[in-house]
């Protein structure tokens, strides 16, 4: 994974750094699949919509029916329901499911006739850093895309108490970021195959936008309290809050703290480096059935 973000890493800042060409056209208009985890009503991917009509794309939002923070990347297969699903108003659509299943309904449905150009995912409320990605609903949906070969983008804004102070701007960077990703497309290629950008927007920005490593710590966990005033077997979610530095040099978790704006690259494949196969390869070769 670090070998492919650092080869990654050039392509990025070429995006994301340089200034446009001087005689750059203006960004093609993307047909753009508009999801998140927080339901199709949620207002700051409302707000993402209209921002990015405003800018010239074609957007569908196609989002859960309510909140479906934390189910990663759950998907519903049980062959033989239903799930429900509606067009709520004129390019909004919500689903009876998970992030995924939003994104698999509006490839298969929605966009049937013609796959979007792009997933955007969010913007989140909350920050998605780190080992959280692997819980994240937000994140998942890019993840579902990219299984079907469309690049997509995963937005989150980091939390400040019960305020999102950056909600606004990430709507405006995501705006900017999609722009500059179909202003600067190589043959019409968004981003590398198979490759997703995790963007996460602080709450108090420094003017930084930094291409980082995905951390390696939970920024938040669950500790399990005692809750008799329940039930006699009953425990209390609440949250444990890490308080040591992430290990992983560059970590978006560390970046984003600093009030960097952090862009991960991410991929669908969760499989080992070959050098940490190879070697389990030799310790189980005579292993038999």
């Amino acid at each position: 994974m670090f070998r492919r973000i650092l080869l990654l890493i050039p392509v990025l800042l070429s995006v994301l750094a340089l200034p446009a060409p001087a005689r750059a056209q203006p960004p093609a208009s993307l047909r753009i699949l508009l999801t998140n985890d927080d339901g199709y009503q949620a207002p700051f991917t409302l707000h993402l919509r209209q921002a990015l009509i405003a800018a010239g794309h074609d957007v569908t939002i196609v989002a859960p029916a309510g909140d479906s923070s934390g189910v990663g990347t759950s998907i519903n297969i049980r062959f033989g329901t239903t799930v429900e699903a509606a067009e709520m108003s004129p390019g909004v659509w919500a689903i009876a499911g998970t992030p995924a299943d939003a994104v698999s309904f509006g490839v298969r449905k929605v966009f049937a006739a013609d796959p979007p150009d792009l997933v955007v995912s969010g913007p989140n409320q909350g920050e998605n850093v780190a080992a959280a990605v692997n819980h994240s609903g937000t994140v998942g949906a890019a993840v579902t895309a990219l299984e079907v070969g469309i690049p997509a983008l995963a937005l989150s804004t980091a939390r400040q108490g019960s305020a999102f102070p950056g909600a606004a701007q990430a709507v405006a960077f995501g705006v900017k970021l999609v722009n500059r990703l179909a202003a600067t497309a190589p043959n019409g290629l968004l981003l590398p195959a198979r490759t997703a950008l995790n963007v996460n927007y602080p709450a108090a920005p420094t003017g930084e936008v930094r291409v980082s490593r995905l951390g390696r710590m939970l920024p938040v966990t669950v500790d399990y309290l005692p809750a008799t005033d329940v039930c006699a077997r009953c425990y209390r979610l609440q949250p444990l809050f890490a308080t040591t530095p992430d290990p992983v040099a560059d970590a978006d978790r560390t970046h984003l703290a600093a009030g960097a704006v952090t862009i991960t690259p991410l991929t669908d494949n969760w499989e080992a480096r070959p050098a940490i196969a190879a070697r389990l390869g030799a310790r189980l070769d005579d292993l038999t059935p």
